[in-house]
């Protein structure tokens, strides 16, 4: 028997308002739930990372929900099991669920987006280091949620996402309000994107890197990825946009926005060329681009135009992509209001972001170059190792490489990461990343599939080595290269645990290169 109590949102948030105590939690993950909160059970995703929330009502009941939320099934022939869960008077169906959580769930918290200027920031890479960047540079009350975690930048919890499900993401940005944050920098995938898990969320302002290949085993094409980025743009009532005009994509995103009168466009480049043909939109959108920059030994002198005008920084950061990041970081500050002197001096301040491009030392004096990145993208990993190369030869070094691919993902990518990590290397270890379910033995051959031949090489005066065990491969690349010489360790970045056969263990690639290179883990 199934109980057969339906409300739409109002209804809804007027029974909760009535019947749930005040401080009762909105969430979908029955691990966070105490008596008397309310459970949101929908489904999301499909294939591999389809996740059902209804197979979990009995759970909820059991722990004592105050109310669960769930989203009916029309599919009759079916039948699902969870159905029989929901003979209880605390359930209440209620129509598109998994696209109704969030607004549900922004409103019985008070619509904390709204008295916070939340920034989204969408893309292939650099969401991370730009929201952590942004969260160092807005404001001492400025606040991430991402990747690496929750909270303000030297305080952060972990989610597990990176972007929350629908109700934890407003609760989060709730309890950050209570906390105090004026602003919050929020990493969108193209996943919370596609499943909702944004909606009910007010931007101020949004930000896209880049596009290019990743998530095509859930998003299907390029085409269906790149849609899904493109919601965040043209779904939500945005004042400010941030644009990088270098990318393709992020060019033809301009054009489509460039007439929403309400909408202030800052477009980045790394040089002027990207401009031409954007005068006529003069009136519509601001620019910023670089006149010039070089590296000097731990920064870049750059010479940055914004809006006609030149001015000089120095901008303590590693590789061209991390300086189309920080340009992103410079258009948003401007775009929410501070003076260009205050955002240069601010960019000018900027700190590492764990796991990305970081400098790992060890204490022997001898030791080579160590960085860890997570670079685990063709498009990633090709412009990690083009950053390295002008450093290797300043150094007169070599380039030591240690990466693999993670399981139950994007099969078609590896290859392509072979073949880059092959030509843009002088010595590759092919290991093991998170296998999950694989075995990490396959995933390594589909790697080597795209390299060249031993013979080839050879000649070329490149190696290959094929180690499954993670840390004897970053173990094999420290001891081999030479004080000179530079050991990227690619793919984990921030990463403190490795995945296999659906359990985690513990594993930090900065850990592994200080235990073998004579320092503390």
């Amino acid at each position: 028997m199934m109980a057969d109590i339906q409300m739409n949102r109002q209804d809804v948030l007027l029974h909760l308002r009535q019947a749930i105590r005040p401080s009762a939690k909105l969430l979908a993950d029955t691990r966070h739930m105490n008596a008397g909160d309310v459970f949101m059970a929908y489904a999301v995703g499909h294939g591999n990372a389809l996740r059902d929330g209804r197979l979990h009502i009995a759970k909820a009941l059991q722990l004592g929900a105050a109310c669960v939320l769930y989203q009916p099934s029309h599919d009759q022939a079916q039948n699902p099991s969870w159905e029989l869960d929901i003979d209880d008077e605390r359930c209440i169906a209620v129509e598109n669920l998994s696209k109704e959580a969030g607004w549900i769930a922004s409103e019985w918290y008070g619509k904390p987006s709204q008295s916070l200027r939340v920034i989204g920031v969408t893309g292939t890479n650099g969401k991370t280091s730009v929201t952590q960047w942004l969260s160092q540079t807005l404001s001492k009350r400025a606040a991430v949620i991402g990747t690496l975690g929750v909270g303000f930048v030297n305080a952060l919890h972990d989610v597990g996402y990176t972007t929350p499900d629908a109700p934890r993401l407003q609760t989060e940005l709730f309890n950050l309000k209570q906390e105090g944050a004026d602003y919050v920098a929020l990493e969108v995938s193209s996943h919370a994107l596609e499943q909702g898990r944004v909606n009910g969320t007010h931007f101020d302002c949004a930000v896209f890197t880049n596009l290019s290949r990743d998530h095509l085993d859930y998003h299907g094409s390029m085409a269906e990825y790149g849609a899904a980025k493109a919601k965040l743009f043209k779904d939500f009532d945005l004042k400010n946009i941030v644009i990088n005009i270098d990318d393709a994509f992020g060019r033809e995103l301009m054009m489509a926005l460039v007439h929403q009168q309400s909408t202030t466009i800052w477009t980045y480049s790394l040089g002027q060329s990207a401009l031409l043909g954007l005068e006529k939109f003069h009136n519509r959108v601001k620019s910023i681009y670089f006149e010039e920059f070089h590296f000097t030994h731990d920064a870049y002198q750059c010479k940055v135009v914004i809006d006609g005008n030149m001015y000089s920084v120095n901008i303590p950061v590693l590789g061209e992509f991390n300086l189309s990041n920080a340009l992103a970081v410079i258009a948003t500050l401007l775009a929410e209001g501070l003076s260009i002197s205050d955002a240069l001096t601010q960019i000018s301040l900027l700190l590492p972001v764990k796991g990305r491009m970081e400098i790992v030392k060890g204490s022997k004096a001898d030791s080579p170059l160590m960085l860890v990145d997570y670079a685990h993208t063709p498009d990633a990993l090709q412009k990690v190792l083009a950053t390295l190369q002008p450093i290797a030869k300043l150094r007169q070094g070599q380039i030591y490489c240690v990466f693999g691919c993670g399981g139950d993902r994007d099969r078609e990518k590896r290859p392509m990461m072979g073949r880059i990590a092959q030509t843009n290397a002088d010595h590759v270890f092919v290991t093991s990343d998170n296998p999950r379910s694989e075995d990490p033995l396959q995933i390594m051959k589909m790697i080597a599939a795209g390299m060249v031949a031993k013979e080839n090489e050879k000649s070329q005066g490149r190696s290959v080595q094929m180690i499954a065990d993670r840390a004897a491969a970053i173990m094999s690349a420290v001891r081999q290269a030479k004080t000179q010489d530079i050991v990227l360790v690619a793919g984990k970045g921030h990463e403190t645990t490795q995945e296999v056969d659906g359990k985690r263990f513990d594993f930090s690639d900065q850990a592994h290169l200080r235990l073998v290179s004579g320092g503390a883990a």
